[in-house]
């Protein structure tokens, strides 16, 4: 999936589950995109410049970013940090987990070799993408966009 479902993804999850402060929802869209960090051309890792590709050359695409261990550890230093963030990094995290179980394999249990993925009945991903993006759309234009009164 591309960062803007990852993103749109991770929102909807917060939005859904009574998440509106805006730093809060700040933490779940960084958060939905972290795991991604390990793509060179990511949203994220266009911002960072080395990281991205010593990921990708080193471990792999799907790899440690994408496991239980690393999210563990980022949620651990986040309770050291501001713990009243730690909720909406394990929202936008698991979404983007979520997600990308979906439409490929990730490495839940790195470092050991197994990957997880749930084909939906030999659905494209680039379709499950598009479908997600116009269920967004519709959302908004049926009055989704009302969730967001809290934050103005």
């Amino acid at each position: 999936m591309n960062g803007a479902s990852h993103l749109i993804g991770g929102v909807t999850a917060a939005m859904l589950l009574g998440i509106h402060s805006p730093a809060q929802l700040a933490v779940v869209a960084v958060a939905s995109l972290l795991p991604d960090i390990d793509r060179s051309n990511s949203l994220l890792g266009r911002w960072i410049p080395v990281l991205p590709a010593a990921l990708e050359q080193g471990v792999g695409k799907r790899t440690i970013t994408h496991s239980l261990l690393f999210g563990v550890g980022i949620w651990l230093l986040l309770g050291l940090l501001h713990t009243s963030w730690q909720w909406s990094f394990l929202i936008g995290y698991g979404s983007h987990l979520v997600l990308d179980v979906f439409t490929g394999r990730i490495a839940l249990l790195w470092p050991l070799p197994y990957r997880f993925g749930i084909p939906l009945f030999g659905i494209p991903p680039i379709f499950i993408e598009s479908l997600s993006l116009a269920g967004w759309g519709a959302w908004m234009v049926l009055g989704g966009y009302h969730h967001f009164h809290i934050m103005l």
